[in-house]
């Protein structure tokens, strides 16, 4: 990077010596970096099988702020490079897989929603390693650049490939042909405030090559290179041993010594000092560069511990010892300014799965708690922004801005001639909650709050199976595309949102699926619908908030049913225990009330975002369009009533929360928790707010609080 030192400098960095740099350990891929462009150092994990990564975004002080894993879309990665190869003010994320023939790259930059993926088209074999460094000559950019080293390529299996980036697209330069295989490859400056270096070990076959390159001159000049290292060697940079100089560190994962040896400028190069052999007492795992580059933290044995290391002249001291919890392994280490992070895991893990911030305080470590990364668990936040953008285009072709232009209408889902309709609710303000006086109010209805409401569309029925089942059958909707072909890119963001495996189970329990409406599902499956549903059409879908709900459902009404106050005139509007024959009904069959809803008294319960709570106390101060944010998997708020319930149940303002007994039996072996549960009686229907918000807050709705039950 041609800023290096500067940048280095902002990171709180002793130099700019040890920023980018990537660790390898046998499942994972560890660097740091500048992603969100704030000055403060971020860390990111890269799960080598799957390409999710995980970001830690720097808050000053040593603290981060972990984030859900997002996909490098690519597979069996091989090596990572961080730098300024998108924009000059975030380092950005390149991933080579040299199996699957694949470059993707990817900004971080949003600490909310994650970037898409992109891809460099690449023409040679095995793209195995990446360095992000200024490759100078002509059409030269303010960027770094991109050297790719690959290995399947014939007849000479080697090359360098070199990339010109100019902000999201990489024009092939050179291709170079190389005498060896190179690992750890790294953009590192070898000496503060110098030119970011390509440095890596070329394996040899009874010996390894240190190397590091300046391509600054459009030309791979060789500034270092150190020959006879053990097979296999690693290697770490720091300022050990000297605060104004630079030293690397070398070693052999498995292997108990360290090799050391200081750098010195020289016209054109730099000079290294002699080695200098330190043997431990345990093997070492991983050795990196702490406590900015002044320390070394080395994992040892399979994990089993990591020792904080400083020199002192040419002796190695140790400071202190950190055991990992008992089951567990250390799995990697990252700098933090002065401080440094342990990565752990249980040791019949692939990848990391806690991290546990450290800082030696001049006489012993102070440990920060131990903290839970972000599972690996496949995840469709992906999808977000694209789905985003397209209900934002969606919304400009239709013209619709106020609420004087909403309309009623019916869509199609596409690829499939099932239909949905949704009726438009105008915004208002109105009391929520019943009164003290109101015949068999419960006390969970109060207290009244007077509530403003933004206009939406709301589902004219329930959630049917006929629409539920596409999202339930994904391949049975697959075929259905044969016979009804849609664009292949939205079936291919539909296709990236989350959907519940087949169940073994007929969901309806006999009770009939032709206009029926859907059930048995958890609020999780019926928020991902939502998703599903959004990515189909264009539409922004969600499950309506309770205030949202209770509004639309006294339609202007001030009694306890939509229809007024004489509850023997209930089976006009509802399916419930009296007449329902003990199973819920098609949708539709008895009258709507007065803005054209059907079913919102009774039929089956519906499921609202809000986390449940036995009073509005907890809401009391928010006026307009409240949401009680859900913070845990239960109870979650269902409206409504259904066919088991008395009438009471079915006023307006009555409630009941989710609970963890309605899964006890589960229609899926294995269980299937997260999508299915033992509750016939709750479904859902969908809102369409008029406004859209960003995709962060569209992400936020679609997990409502809780990403999994």
């Amino acid at each position: 990077m041609k800023s290096a030192a500067v940048l280095g400098a902002a990171l709180g960095l002793a130099s700019s010596v040890c920023h980018g740099f990537v660790y390898e350990t046998k499942h994972e891929l560890i660097g740091t970096g500048d992603f969100d462009g704030d000055g403060q150092g971020d860390i990111v994990i890269v799960d080598r099988v799957s390409g999710k990564y995980r970001v830690g975004y720097g808050d000053g002080g040593g603290a981060v702020q972990w984030v859900n894993h997002r996909l490098g879309d690519v597979k069996g990665v091989t090596g990572l490079a961080i730098g300024r190869v998108l924009d000059a003010d975030h380092d950005a994320l390149v991933f080579t897989a040299a199996d699957d023939n694949r470059i993707t790259f990817v900004a971080a930059t949003d600490r909310g929603v994650p970037a898409k993926a992109g891809e460099i088209m690449f023409l040679s074999l095995g793209p195995s390693k990446a360095a992000a460094v200024d490759i100078g000559g002509d059409g030269n950019t303010p960027l770094d650049d991109l050297v790719i080293t690959s290995i399947y390529n014939d007849p000479t299996a080697n090359l360098q490939n070199l990339f010109r980036s100019s902000g999201g697209d990489f024009e092939p330069l050179d291709d170079l042909e190389d005498d060896a295989a190179v690992q750890w490859v790294n953009s590192t400056a070898l000496q503060s405030g110098g030119p970011r270096l390509m440095a890596g070990i070329w394996r040899g076959e009874d010996a390894d090559t240190f190397r590091a390159l300046d391509w600054s001159s459009g030309e791979p000049v060789k500034v270092l290179q150190l020959g006879g290292l053990p097979a296999g060697a690693a290697y770490a940079v720091g300022s050990f041993r000297a605060p104004a100089g630079t030293d690397l560190v070398f070693y052999v994962p498995g292997a108990k010594e360290l090799r050391i040896t200081s750098l010195q400028p020289a016209p054109g190069a730099l000079l290294a000092g002699a080695m200098q052999t330190v043997s431990l007492e345990e093997p070492v795992l991983l050795a990196a560069s702490v406590a900015d580059g002044r320390r070394l933290v080395i994992l040892h044995g399979l994990g089993e511990t990591a020792g904080l290391y400083e020199f002192e002249g040419t002796t190695l001291n140790l400071l202190q010892t950190v055991e990992a919890r008992a089951g567990d392994y250390f799995f990697g280490a990252a700098p933090a300014g002065k401080d440094f992070w342990l990565l752990s895991a249980p040791d019949y893990s692939r990848f990391s799965t806690h991290a546990q911030r450290f800082s030696w305080n001049g006489s012993s470590l102070d440990h920060g708690p131990l903290g839970k990364l972000a599972s690996l668990a496949d995840s469709d936040d992906a999808t977000v922004p694209e789905i985003h953008k397209r209900i934002v285009a969606e919304m400009e072709q239709e013209g619709v801005r106020t609420a004087a232009e909403m309309r009623a209408y019916t869509n199609t889902i596409p690829g499939t001639t099932v239909t949905y309709s949704m009726t438009p609710i105008p915004g208002g303000t109105y009391v929520m909650g019943s009164p003290a006086g109101e015949a068999d109010r419960a006390e969970d209805e109060g207290p009244q709050r007077e509530v403003k409401i933004a206009p939406f569309w709301m589902g004219r029925f329930e959630v049917t199976w006929n629409e539920y089942e596409l999202f339930m059958y994904p391949d049975d909707e697959k075929k259905l595309r044969q016979l009804h072909p849609t664009d292949d890119v939205l079936n291919k963001v539909s296709d990236g949102v989350t959907r519940p495996s087949k169940p073994y189970t007929e969901m309806s329990f006999g009770m009939g699926r032709d206009g029926y409406p859907a059930i048995c599902m958890t609020q999780h499956a019926a928020n991902k619908y939502c998703h599903w549903l959004s990515a189909k059409t264009g539409h922004f879908y969600r499950l309506p908030t309770e205030a949202e709900w209770e509004y639309a459902c006294r339609a202007g009404t001030t009694t306890p049913y939509s229809f007024g106050a004489d509850a023997s005139q209930i089976g006009s509007y509802a399916w419930y225990e009296m007449n329902s024959d003990f199973k819920y009904q098609k949708v539709g069959k008895k009258k709507p009330n007065p803005w054209g809803l059907y079913d919102m008294h009774g039929n089956v319960w519906e499921y609202c975002l809000d986390q449940y709570a036995d009073s509005y106390e907890v809401v009391l101060g928010q006026v307009e369009s409240p949401w009680n944010k859900a913070t845990k998997p239960y109870p979650h708020a269902v409206r409504g009533g259904s066919y088991d319930d008395l009438a009471s149940s079915l006023r307006s303002a009555a409630r009941r929360g989710s609970d963890p007994t309605w899964k006890m039996r589960d229609p899926q072996l294995p269980k299937s928790i997260w999508w299915f549960s033992d509750a016939p009686w709750v479904g859902f229907r969908l809102v369409r707010p008029l406004e859209v918000p960003g995709p962060e807050k569209l992400q936020q709705y679609w997990t409502s609080g809780v990403e999994k039950e």
